[in-house]
């Protein structure tokens, strides 16, 4: 279960001895907790008590999971098909009442809150143990391979000179921590986060303060997965309205009671963080655990502070916010310095948002700015901006990062130099901070961009790009950006810091708080939302428990760890099919309704080898899988036609090199560009095949560059003819590979080439003969070159590669050689061409910056192939 990157006396990691001992195995699991549920005698003869059978459980959980009010379930139960089931409840009150009968998870009680100052309604706090909360997610049978309790450091080198800092149990706080506990204990990192959020949505104004927990020990890939519900709704904080005349000092007691709300609600966990708690974690191994704060994701003063006036005016003139006691005071080894780190989502991305773009808009002007956004092509699954991005309203994270892809390429040009330094060196902090496995060399490098852009910075000022509502503002205190500077300290002390996003805690919002607030009358709504809440949960659990016995009927002591075996030692470096393989996984899938990524990887291992052409999906490389739609654009098409068609006059002298190549040099890379023969018109080429098939797209997919066993989504590639929305064609750019030596993505840009993909196609034999050739799928491609690297930008100059004649300079290459898609951005100079469009800029372009912010893996792989 705590399998770590390196194996025992892997001399790359270090852990800590005597961590995380099993006291023993007898522990209570999952399935033990809900077997001694009061109804575990009814389930002996009927597993899926109090449902008749499996049918009705389906039906049943599939009316409570819905949308459907009361009234329209028993609308549903009425109908005469339905009665003919006989279901063993005819309407939505008895189908409730046995959802109740279910085994619960961790119960809810609410509690009155006194105050010394008036409120318009008594304050009322909705909450759980939060003990009993982080054991569910400790026992979770769903994460039974996913939990880590060992603390350790990993290195790079086996000299141990070069730190790697990944999971928050590879960090220096964790280290620290266990120092602290009795030899043995297994140290559980909470992570909290609490952030008030919308009930409603355009009216009503109701707000909900939820506090979630989770658990730091769960690896990271797991937990900020949206859909691992890796974080419980712990407690609903009141939101009070205070009678004080004066609004400010109603956020002060705000405030206070925020803190008073959590010092209440995590005592329990104070209290384990000292002596210590017995837990069994999914496998019933018996662990002596501790409860530090590990990370709280959010968004002293010499006067008496129940003196509320005076207390106030004295925090003004502090730039403080009132709390006298917030609640970490009690906690052991909470330390704000560590817990309170840099959140990419709020801290990085929102201040891209309110400054970085806001500069940009000003040096360069909305317009300007509007226009070179829309002119670029679009790319499929990426977000387009057709009108711009100066009026964006109500704008979300995912838009900051998609803006944050072009931004630096398209204000070259047009933006003074060291303007554009300035830019350039904030985002590279960025991405290189999202790294899940930054080492000491990636944190250097993060402090030296900050230190270039402290020393670039001026440069706004003096165009009077920092802007305030109405006049320019003349100082830099600016709080997210002071935070950068703490950005490569607390990623030693608590790993990588894109672990602690709140992108997972804001999407835990919509699944805790929006979606149980519709289920209810709109009125009193934490009472509501609480009770939706505990009948997901006992759904959920009944869920599990049922899939768990039902796979394993005849085996009642059955423990996750039984089906899983040791493979790591013998994997190959795509480590896909486990994660079909393992039925937990796939429960895990299952359970959290997820939409799973395709894998072509797997696809093209369980394809059938006898058949009449080329797989359709196949593996290129060990990063790279491709696929073609098994239906062609175009069936059996005449060469002529498509050379006419694609405007590709030269198709039939480009294929008759490529063949005679081929056929020469028994398959070898091949190479873009070289040495070409002319058409002759007298004594036109025969080829030994007349007609082609043809697609319009392929699709490339790819395995993360930090973790091979991770399958990221496909990318769409296009190769299109003309149509009217695109009067030139569509041609999207991509890396080849052109040298067997390199291999992509370790090899970098060596060995590998940028082009436009204009044609996929695959010869097919005339009718009656047999194929004489290599049966393959083939490209034609129009070569960039990779030039010298901009100053300012840090992004390769790519040019259209032509011959002397001024033709451009293409080539036939197989498929298989295509690598990944590439980002381009037109070089625009200081101003964009009016007569641009999104449909021609690439085209009529001859020169382009490669893109190196398009995503964060193709970032990675230049940054690591720059370092050598």
């Amino acid at each position: 279960m705590d399998n770590d990157f390196g194996e025992a006396g892997d001399p790359l990691e270090e852990k800590y001895e005597g961590a995380g001992t099993c006291y023993s195995q007898d522990g209570l699991t999952f399935l033990d907790l809900f077997d001694a549920d009061e109804y575990a005698e009814y389930r002996k003869e009927n597993l899926f008590y109090p449902f008749a059978a499996k049918e009705e459980w389906e039906v049943g959980d599939f009316l409570l999971r819905s949308s459907l009010s009361m009234a329209a379930i028993n609308e549903f139960l009425k109908l005469p098909m339905i009665q003919k089931l006989r279901l063993s409840f005819s309407n939505a009150r008895e189908l409730r009442s046995r959802a109740e009968m279910l085994p619960s998870g961790p119960n809810w009680k609410c509690q009155v809150i006194p105050s010394a100052y008036p409120t318009k309604h008594p304050i009322q706090l909705f909450w759980r143990d939060p003990i009993e909360c982080l054991e569910s997610l400790f026992s979770n049978p769903l994460f039974h391979d996913k939990l880590d309790f060992i603390p350790r450091r990993m290195y790079k080198t086996a000299a141990h000179l070069l730190w790697v800092y990944s999971e928050w149990l590879t960090g220096d706080a964790a280290w620290e921590m266990q120092t602290q506990f009795p030899r043995g204990a297994t140290v559980l990192g909470t992570v909290l986060s609490s952030d008030k959020t919308n009930i409603t949505t355009m009216t009503g104004a109701r707000i909900a303060h939820p506090l979630l927990l989770g658990l730091a020990n769960i690896r990271m890939h797991t937990r900020i997965k949206l859909s691992s519900k890796a974080f419980l709704l712990t407690a609903l904080l009141p939101i009070p309205k205070y009678l004080h005349p004066n609004q400010q000092m109603r956020g002060v007691l705000e405030d206070r009671l925020v803190h008073e709300c959590l010092s209440i609600v995590l005592k329990p966990l104070m209290k384990a963080a000292e002596v210590g708690i017995m837990m069994s974690d999914p496998v019933g191994n018996v662990r002596h655990c501790f409860t530090p704060l590990a990370a709280y994701i959010l968004n002293s003063i010499a006067t008496d502070p129940n003196d509320l006036e005076a207390y106030f005016n004295v925090c003004v003139e502090h730039q403080l916010n009132g709390v006298y006691s917030p609640f970490w005071v009690d906690w052991p080894l909470a330390d704000p310095s560590v817990f309170l780190m840099p959140e990419p989502l709020h801290h990085w991305h929102k201040e891209f948002w309110d400054h970085d773009l806001q500069w940009c808009l000003a040096v360069v002007g909305p317009q300007e700015l509007d226009f070179r956004f829309s002119i670029l092509q679009p790319i499929t699954g990426y977000r387009h901006f057709a009108g711009g991005i100066s009026k964006l309203k109500q704008v979300t994270g995912r838009v900051h990062r998609d803006i944050q892809h072009y931004i630096v390429g398209l204000i070259s040009g047009v933006a003074p130099h060291h303007f554009v330094i300035t830019i350039r060196t904030l985002m590279d902090v960025r991405y290189l901070a999202q790294c899940p496995a930054p080492d000491d060399d990636l944190l250097t490098c993060i402090d030296r961009s900050l230190l270039t852009f402290h020393e670039n910075k001026d440069v706004v000022m003096a165009l009077g790009a920092r802007m305030g509502a109405k006049k320019p503002i003349d100082n830099w205190f600016i709080p997210k950006l002071e935070l950068l500077q703490s950005i490569t300290s607390s990623t030693c002390k608590v790993g990588a810091l894109i672990q602690w996003s709140a992108d997972a805690t804001e999407h835990a919002h919509v699944s805790e708080i929006k979606e149980p607030a519709r289920h209810t009358n709109n009125n009193d709504y934490d009472p509501q939302i609480c009770r939706h809440l505990d009948q997901e949960d006992k759904l959920r659990r009944f869920a599990i428990a049922m899939t768990l016995k039902s796979c394993h009927p005849g085996d009642p002591n059955f423990r996750p760890e039984e089906d899983l075996e040791d493979n790591g030692e013998e994997e190959e470096i795509i480590n896909c099919d486990e994660w079909e393989s393992d039925p937990q996984n796939a429960l895990l899938e299952e359970m959290n309704r997820t939409c799973v990524t395709m894998n072509y990887f797997n696809k093209a291992r369980q394809t059938v080898t006898a058949i009449p052409h080329p797989p359709r999906t196949f593996i290129a490389s060990s990063n790279t899988a491709i696929h073609l739609n098994y239906d062609p654009s175009h069936t059996r098409v005449r060469v002529d036609d498509i050379a006419n068609e694609f405007n590709i006059l030269d198709l039939r002298v480009i294929l008759s090199d490529f063949l005679l190549h081929d056929a020469r040099d028994g398959g070898v890379i091949h190479g873009v560009g070289g040495p070409r023969r002319r058409p002759s018109i007298d004594h036109p080429l025969i080829l030994p095949f007349e007609r082609v098939q043809v697609w319009y797209s392929v699709r490339l997919q790819q395995t993360s560059f930090h973790d091979p066993s991770i399958v990221l989504p496909a990318q769409t590639v296009h190769t299109s003819p003309s149509s009217p929305r695109w009067p030139k064609g569509r041609q999207d750019t991509v890396l080849v590979n052109v040298e067997s030596a390199s291999d992509w993505p370790k090899s970098g840009l060596t060995g590998h080439a940028i082009c436009e993909l204009h044609l996929i196609m695959r010869p097919i034999p005339r009718r009656g003969s047999r194929i004489t050739w290599r049966d393959q799928y083939l490209c034609y491609m129009q070569g960039l070159t990779i030039g010298s690297i901009n100053s300012a930008m840090e992004m390769h100059i790519l040019k259209c590669t032509k011959y002397s004649d001024g033709t451009p300079v293409s080539s036939i290459l197989p498929l298989h050689q295509l690598r990944a898609f590439v980002s381009v951005i037109p070089r625009l100079g200081d101003a964009a061409d009016a007569r641009f469009t999104m449909a021609t800029t690439t085209r009529y372009s001859q020169s382009f910056f490669l893109n190196k912010y398009f995503d964060k893996e193709f970032y990675n792989t230049l940054y690591y192939a720059s370092q050598g």
